[in-house]
């Protein structure tokens, strides 16, 4: 007689920047700490947003503005983001019901290895900056483009066998992390786009979220 074979893991997709913390954009926080947000990083989101830069180009830019700067500066800078209210209730929710949790961003790794390093998390997909020494170099690395979320849940789902699948983000280029999920939930202050693709809307606190886990 042979075993009953365990149960699929349940999967939790986690968007970072404004889902998990109360900042929008770690490139931003980051330009803003170094005084080169105001003119410089305000202009190249104005060229990325009217089509005049790939998301390639726009990150490079970016990255340039920090290049020289040392990359443990920058995750020490990334420790200072306020995260979002009932953060250490959802990653112990998500514990407690076995949950397998990955995170999907289009941000930073200085930013990510913080919930990593915090929390306990299975698997992380998300942007970097090259170095050289310690030191920035002015080149991103590029792992998640802005619409490039969905292969990404898919690949999360495959690679777990996960049988149900809940993505928690804030923003429309979580819509195609959204549609991989069995149950999807929007934090924040959510556009009614992504308002009319989502199961859940909550407010501020992700404690609000473990009810539906």
């Amino acid at each position: 007689m042979t075993a009953d074979a365990p149960p699929a893991p349940r999967l939790a997709l986690l968007d970072v920047d404004g889902t998990l913390t109360t900042v929008r954009s770690i490139w931003q926080y980051l330009l803003e700490h170094h005084g080169r947000w105001a003119g410089e990083g305000e202009r190249n989101l104005h060229r990325f947003q009217s089509g005049e830069l790939t998301y390639q180009e726009f990150c490079d830019l970016d990255a340039q503005l920090l290049a020289g700067m040392s990359y443990a500066g920058l995750c020490e800078i990334a420790a200072t983001v306020p995260l979002r209210p009932g953060v250490t209730e959802l990653f112990e929710r998500l514990r407690e019901r076995e949950y397998r949790i990955v995170l999907i961003s289009t941000g930073l790794r200085v930013l990510t290895r913080r919930f990593e390093q915090e929390f306990r998390v299975d698997w992380c997909v998300a942007n970097d900056l090259a170095t050289v020494d310690g030191l920035c170099t002015g080149v991103a690395l590029i792992e998640v483009d802005e619409h490039e979320k969905g292969p990404h849940a898919k690949l999360a789902r495959e690679r777990f066998g996960a049988a149900h699948v809940v993505a928690i983000g804030d923003s429309a280029g979580d819509l195609p992390m959204f549609g991989e999920a069995d149950l999807s939930i929007a934090v924040g202050c959510a556009t009614p786009a992504v308002l009319a693709a989502v199961d859940v809307h909550l407010d501020d606190d992700l404690t609000a979220a473990c009810r539906w886990l």
